[in-house]
Parts: C-alpha cells; sequence; structure tokens
C-alpha cells in the first residue's frame, strides 16, 4: 500500500537534558550550541562519594558530568485517570511518554478526543544511554 497524501507534522513534544520541555527551548539548545551534559546536581547523588578518576577502579564512576533530565518524578496520574498506586509502578518513560503524547497534540492544537476514527499517528523516538 502506498501513502499518496501528503504527511504532515503538526505538532511536538519532548524532554532532553539541560531542561528542555519543548520545540522552543529545544531549538534554544540547538542554535546557542549548547550541550545537555553537566555536572551531576547535588541532589541526584553524592559524586565525590562514587567518582574516582582511575577507570581501572571497580564499584566506581568515572565521571562528574552526565545528561540529566529534570523533573523525572512528577506526574498527574489523575489526569489520564491512573491510579496512584498504578502511577508508581509504571516505568518512567511510560509516564512520560504520555505526558508527551499529550503535549504533542496541544501542541498541534488537536483536541484527542475528536481524533477517534481519523488517521493520526504519533511518532515516537526514545534513547536510553548507558
Amino acid at each position: 500500500m502506498s501513502i499518496k497524501e501528503p504527511i504532515a507534522i503538526v505538532g511536538i513534544g519532548c524532554r532532553f537534558p539541560s531542561n528542555v520541555v519543548d520545540a522552543e527551548s529545544f531549538w534554544r539548545l540547538l542554535i546557542e550550541n549548547r550541550s545537555g551534559v553537566g555536572e551531576v546536581p547535588k541532589d541526584r547523588w553524592n559524586n565525590d562519594r562514587f567518582y574516582h578518576p582511575d577507570n581501572q577502579v571497580d564499584g566506581r564512576i568515572h565521571t562528574k558530568r552526565a545528561a540529566m533530565v529534570d523533573h523525572i518524578d512528577q506526574f498527574d496520574a489523575d489526569f489520564f485517570g491512573i491510579s496512584p498506586r498504578e502511577a508508581m509502578r509504571m516505568d518512567p518513560q511510560q509516564r512520560w511518554l504520555l505526558e508527551i503524547t499529550w503535549e504533542a497534540m496541544d501542541d498541534a492544537g488537536l483536541v484527542p478526543s475528536q481524533l477517534r476514527g481519523s488517521n493520526t499517528g504519533v511518532m515516537v523516538g526514545l534513547s536510553g544511554g548507558g
């Protein structure tokens, strides 16, 4: 089956390190040529306790920098009709997928309840590093 009609990207939602939470902040990160990598915030873990400069030393981390995404712990489960108990057990990426999909629809000016039966799709890209 070939697609004969044009495809349009009409909305975007995103989360990236360096407090990138929407198309505008993503664009600023790009045009300012900034990196999302920075010093690990003190509220994440104690860098001095776990860091060691020698990568041959087992059980230690070998950098004080990371690409950290903010507010991973914040999710409005009620908004999505999800019980607090279920939300606690969900993978954070699942919670973000719900939020960011909603934001992309909002960015496009679409009302999700009016999309039933339409030829609408949400394209998703996820990445995890290690």
